[in-house]
C-alpha cells in the first residue's frame, strides 16, 4: 500500500472532523479507546487522524482540577532539572528536594484543613456553647481534615487504576508498570509512561505524611487545650520555614541547568520557582479562606494564630504581579515589527475586484506586528514564574523583618494582619482567586476563544507523570502516548511508509511516541510538525527530555532514513517556533503570515479538501497551517521519498 499520513491535534478539546479537514459527514470512526478516537477521510481513507482531545476535557470535574493545582506545579517541578549528561548528583538532590517539597505540601493541606475546621471552627466557636460541644466540635474538625485528604487519596487511586495502569500491548514492547523509576530513564524509554507500581508506593508515602502531620496537630491541640487558640498556627510555620529552605536550595542545586539550545534565554531555577509558586498559591488562598472564616465566625483578631502572619504578603504579590504581567504585555506587545512587508497596491482587490492583493493594508501590518510581539513575549513565559517566585519570597522576608524588635524574638505575630487596608482585600482576593480560576476553567469549556489559552497551561501540566505528587491532575499521556505509539508502528507494518503530521502539542506527543522506536521504524516515517513548542516551551523548562541531545538524536534518526523531520513554524505564533534553531533550514522552514502568493507551478491536488489560505488577507497565528503552500509541499515531498 501507499504512504499513509496521520494527524495529531493540539490543546483546545477535540478537533473531531477538522482535523482531516473534512465535514462530519465525510468522515468515518475506525477506532475507539477511552475518550479517544481514529478517524479518517470516507473519500481517502489514507489521511487519518488521532482525536485524544477528550481525554482532557471531557471530565466533568474539569474545573475543581484548580484546586489541585499546587500538587500538580509540584509534580512539575521534578520535570525540570538539567540534562542526563549533567551532574548526576545535582539531579539527585533536585528530585529529592522536589519529593521533600511534596511531602511538606500536602503536610500544609493537613495543617490548613485543621487550623479552620478545627481550631477555628470546632474548639473557638462552638466552644462558646460549653466543653462538650467544644470536644465534639474538634472531634469532627479532626475527621473532616483527614477527610479532606483521604477524598484526595481515593481520587488519585482511581485515576491511577484508569490512566497509569493501561494494558499492556499498545506500544512498543511490554508496559509491566515496573515497580522503579531508573535514574536516567527518558522519552526514549519503552517503560516512560508505564510506573503504575511506582504511583502506588508514592500514595502511601504520602499517606503516612498525612499521617504524621495529624498526629502532630493532636499532640499540639491536647498540649494547648484550654488556651485562646490550640497554636496549630506554630506547626505551619515550621512547616513553612522547612519550604523556604529547599526552595533556597533548589534555586542553588539548579540554578542553570545544561541541555538548552544556546539561543533560548530560559529563567534558571525553574523546579524552584515553580514550587514558591505552588506553596504561594496554596497558602495564600489557604489564608484567605481561614481569615474569612475567623471573621465570619466573629473570632477576635488576638485569638488568630501565627498561621496569619504573612497574609499582607500573599496580597501584596498578587497585586505586583498582576502588575509586572500588565507591563510584560504592553512593553513586549510593542517590540514587534512588520516594516517588510510590502504595502499594498492593487486597489481592484480591495474594492472587492477580480485581483489578488500583493500587500498589506497599514492595518493588516499592525496587526502582525502586534502578534509579532506577543509571541515573543509568549516565549519568554517561564519568566513569570520566576518573577512571581521572586515577589512572593522578598514580600515574606521583607514582612517577616518589620516583625522583629531588638527587645524580644518576635513582635506580636497577629495584631497586623487583623487590622488595616490589606486584611480586608485579602478576605475577598485570596480565596476569589480559587473562585476566579474554577469558573475561568467552567467557562473555558464552553467558550472557544478562552479554551485554547486554559488548555495549553493544562495540557503542558498533566503531560508528565505523576513522579513526585501522587495527588496532581492525572496524565493524559498515559494513555494518548502509547495509543498513539501503537497507531504508527501499525500503520508502519501495513504500508510503505508514514507521514506524522503533528501540531502543536500533538508534535510533543508525537516527540514522546517516535523517541523509543528504533531504526527500523524510524527508517519508513516522517514528522511533520507545525506551531511546535517542542523546543520553545518543553526545551525550556525541561531540558532532560526536550533538549538539544534529545531532539537532535530524534532528528539524526529520521533523516537518517527515507522520511526525516521537517518543522512549520511562523513569526506570529504564539507557542510554535523552531525545533532545532538558527541555522538549521533542513528541518525548521518559517511560514510567511499573512500568506504569499504560491508558485504558479504549485500543483494542488483536485481532490484536496484543504483549499489554500487567501494571500496577504489575515494573520492566521497558531493556526490553519495546513493551508499553507509549505505544507502541502512537505507533504508531497514526504510522499514522494515514503511512497
Amino acid at each position: 500500500m501507499g504512504c499513509h499520513e496521520l494527524r495529531i491535534h493540539g490543546v483546545g478539546g477535540s478537533p473531531g472532523s477538522s482535523l482531516l479537514g473534512v465535514e462530519p459527514q465525510e468522515a468515518v470512526v475506525i477506532q475507539r479507546g477511552r475518550s479517544t478516537e481514529v478517524l479518517a477521510r470516507r473519500q481517502n481513507p489514507q489521511v487519518e487522524s488521532y482525536d485524544w482531545g477528550r481525554l482532557t476535557t471531557d471530565s466533568r470535574f474539569q474545573p475543581l482540577w484548580v484546586l489541585l493545582l499546587p500538587f500538580t506545579l509540584v509534580n512539575v517541578a521534578g520535570w525540570a532539572h538539567e540534562h542526563f549528561s549533567g551532574s548526576s548528583r545535582r539531579i539527585w538532590l533536585t528530585r529529592i528536594l522536589v519529593h521533600t517539597a511534596a511531602a511538606l505540601l500536602t503536610a500544609s493541606y493537613v495543617l490548613w484543613a485543621a487550623i479552620i475546621a478545627v481550631d477555628y471552627l470546632g474548639y473557638q466557636t462552638l466552644g462558646r456553647f460549653g466543653e462538650a460541644a467544644r470536644v465534639i466540635g474538634v472531634v469532627v474538625g479532626f475527621l473532616l481534615s483527614v477527610g479532606v485528604l483521604l477524598l484526595l487519596t481515593v481520587i488519585a487511586d482511581l485515576t491511577r487504576r484508569r490512566y497509569e495502569r493501561v494494558q499492556p500491548g499498545y506500544g512498543l514492547g511490554r508496559r509491566d508498570g515496573q515497580a522503579r523509576w531508573q535514574h536516567r530513564e527518558g522519552l526514549t524509554s519503552e517503560h516512560f509512561f508505564a510506573h503504575d507500581r511506582s504511583l502506588k508506593k508514592l500514595l502511601g508515602w504520602h499517606l503516612s505524611a498525612v499521617a504524621l502531620t495529624v498526629g502532630a496537630a493532636v499532640v499540639l491541640a491536647w498540649a494547648n487545650w484550654g488556651q485562646v487558640n490550640l497554636g496549630l498556627g506554630r506547626a505551619f510555620l515550621v512547616v513553612g520555614l522547612l519550604q523556604f529552605l529547599v526552595v533556597a536550595a533548589l534555586a542553588g542545586c539548579c540554578w542553570n541547568p545544561g541541555g538548552r539550545y544556546p539561543h533560548q534565554s530560559a529563567p534558571r531555577a525553574l523546579p524552584a520557582a515553580a514550587v514558591t509558586l505552588s506553596a504561594a498559591l496554596s497558602n495564600g488562598v489557604w489564608a484567605g479562606l481561614a481569615l474569612l472564616t475567623a471573621q465570619l465566625a466573629g473570632i477576635p483578631w488576638d485569638r488568630w494564630g501565627q498561621e496569619l502572619a504573612l497574609i499582607e504578603s500573599f496580597v501584596i504579590t498578587v497585586l505586583l504581579w498582576a502588575a509586572a504581567l500588565a507591563v510584560w504585555s504592553l512593553v513586549w506587545r510593542g517590540r514587534g515589527s512588520a516594516e517588510e512587508l510590502p504595502a499594498r497596491s492593487t486597489e481592484q482587490a480591495e474594492l472587492g475586484g477580480t485581483l489578488e492583493p500583493d500587500g498589506v493594508s497599514d492595518q493588516l501590518r499592525a496587526q502582525v506586528a502586534a502578534r509579532r510581539g506577543r509571541a515573543q513575549a509568549a516565549r519568554q513565559a517561564p519568566w513569570l514564574i520566576s518573577i512571581f517566585a521572586g515577589l512572593f519570597l522578598a514580600s515574606s522576608l521583607i514582612a517577616m523583618a518589620l516583625r522583629f524588635e531588638p527587645e524580644g524574638p518576635v513582635i506580636d505575630w497577629i495584631q497586623p494582619p487583623g487590622r488595616g487596608f490589606l486584611s480586608g482585600i485579602a478576605v475577598v482576593l485570596l480565596p476569589g482567586l480559587a473562585v476566579a480560576a474554577v469558573c475561568l476553567v467552567w467557562l473555558s469549556s464552553r467558550w472557544q476563544a478562552l479554551r485554547g489559552a486554559v488548555a495549553v497551561i493544562w495540557d503542558v501540566l498533566t503531560f508528565w507523570p505523576r513522579r513526585y505528587h501522587p495527588f496532581a491532575v492525572r496524565p493524559f499521556t498515559e494513555r494518548a502516548v502509547p495509543e498513539f505509539q501503537g497507531l504508527i508502528t501499525t500503520r508502519i507494518r501495513d504500508h510503505s511508509g508514514l507521514i506524522v503530521s503533528a501540531h502543536s502539542q500533538g508534535s510533543a506527543l508525537a516527540f514522546a511516541a517516535l523517541a523509543p522506536m528504533g531504526s527500523a521504524m524510524l527508517h519508513r516515517c516522517g514528522l511533520l510538525s507545525y506551531g511546535s513548542p517542542v523546543t520553545t516551551l518543553y526545551g525550556q523548562a525541561f531540558p532532560a527530555y526536550f533538549g538539544q541531545q534529545a531532539v537532535e538524536d530524534l532528528r539524526d534518526r529520521l533523516i537518517s532514513g527515507r522520511g526525516g523531520w521537517r518543522n512549520l513554524y511562523r513569526l506570529t505564533d504564539e507557542i510554535g517556533g523552531p525545533v532545532i534553531g538558527v541555522g538549521a533550514p533542513a528541518t525548521d522552514l518559517e511560514v510567511p503570515d499573512p500568506a504569499e502568493a504560491a508558485p504558479s507551478s504549485f500543483p494542488l491536488e483536485p481532490d484536496d479538501p484543504e483549499p489554500l489560505r487567501a494571500v496577504w488577507a489575515d494573520v492566521a497565528g497558531h493556526q490553519i497551517y495546513r493551508e499553507e503552500v509549505a505544507y502541502k509541499q512537505a507533504v508531497g515531498d514526504f510522499r514522494a521519498a515514503l511512497g
